[in-house]
């Protein structure tokens, strides 16, 4: 194989040559002299591919048909028969009558030694519209309008179309082979999710049936007794606030017992002190600075008491919980009272 890529470059090369001359003189780009003298380096490192890349694009800038012939021989070299039997005809019929007639008679020669590789394939059984693709190349839509020609060995024909299940087969031709191709699709079948299940709904329990005790009549002499339930309030606990103002209520009052306290001393020391003033002045006016003591004493525990008691009946009043209480039509009434010897508060009403 390696012999042979060598000599189809060598005969590339050389037509190559001789082409150039005709190329530059027919005034062609220098782009397309370029992409050909690529193409004949990729020859000559023998890469095909390559260069059949290269001569096509030199080729569509310049529509020369020496470069057909170029391009021939290199798909013989690459075995692909029905690439290399086009670019011939191309070729001649470019050509024309410029082609010399030795060159003319060696590539029909040529035309006729690939054509004995080539097997045709007749695709049947798909529906109108089908994609049809032979060794993954899409060749067009069914019905095919000329038999498939495809070279030595084995091609896989595949079909596909929206709405059917892709189908494919694998064939075997031998050289001028005549094979008919049958290739069904399917119809893809979507099937429906499933419904959902039906949601359960259990059944209501069965209406009791109410029975009316029987009715008896009263005894004549019988008293009518009333059967009404009087509706019973549930006392409710006391909230913080009220808590706090009995508290600052007790603690008022014990401020104001202290204060009077104080007052009943502050006399007394006073009286004391009376009873000095003749017998002992020094002793008088220590008695008589202990009742200032203590009356000062009593009257800022006093206030500070009564202070603290209005504040806890206001306290208590504010702290009165919303609803029905246990004791609705409670009264209170706190009266401060003062008198000689006694000081305190006279609480009173309906708790």
């Amino acid at each position: 194989m390696r012999s042979t890529v060598r000599q189809t470059a060598f005969l590339v090369i050389i037509l190559g040559a001789l082409a150039a001359p005709q190329v530059a003189r027919a005034g062609e780009k220098e782009e397309a002299r370029k992409h050909y003298d690529r193409a004949i380096e990729l020859v000559d490192d023998g890469q095909l591919e390559g260069a059949i890349v290269e001569f096509q694009r030199s080729y569509d800038l310049t529509h020369h048909f020496a470069v057909l012939y170029n391009i021939g021989q290199v798909f013989v070299s690459l075995a692909k028969p029905v690439e290399a039997v086009d670019a011939y005809e191309r070729y001649l019929v470019g050509g024309g009558r410029n082609i010399p007639a030795a060159r003319r008679a060696e590539v029909e020669q040529e035309i006729t030694r690939q054509k004995a590789r080539i097997a045709t394939l007749e695709i049947r059984g798909l529906p109108e519209g089908v994609v049809v693709r032979v060794d993954g190349k899409e060749i067009g839509k069914a019905p095919t309008a000329a038999p498939v020609r495809v070279g030595v060995g084995t091609h896989a024909i595949a079909a596909s179309a929206e709405g059917y299940d892709p189908a494919e087969t694998e064939v075997t031709v031998a050289g001028e082979d005549r094979r008919v191709v049958e290739l069904a699709l399917v119809k893809h079948v979507v099937e429906p999710p499933p419904p959902p299940p039906a949601p359960v709904v259990e059944a209501p329990p069965p209406p009791v049936a109410l029975v009316a005790p029987p009715a008896v009549a009263p005894a004549a002499s019988a008293p009518v007794v009333s059967t009404a339930i009087e509706p019973i309030t549930k006392p409710q606990s006391l909230s913080n606030v009220r808590i706090a103002g009995i508290a600052s209520s007790t603690a008022g009052v014990a401020g104001m017992v202290a204060g009077a306290v104080c007052w009943g001393l502050a006399k007394s020391r006073h009286d004391d002190a009376v009873g000095y003033v003749n017998q002992n002045t020094g002793r008088a006016q220590e008695l008589q600075g202990d009742a200032q003591d203590y009356a000062t004493a009593g009257n800022t525990v006093f206030i500070v008491g009564g202070a603290l008691a209005a504040l806890g009946v206001v306290l208590y009043f504010v702290g009165a919980p919303d609803g029905p209480t246990a004791a609705p039509d409670t009264r209170v009434h706190l009266m401060p009272t003062l008198g000689p010897g006694f000081a305190g508060f006279n609480a009173g009403g309906t708790w």
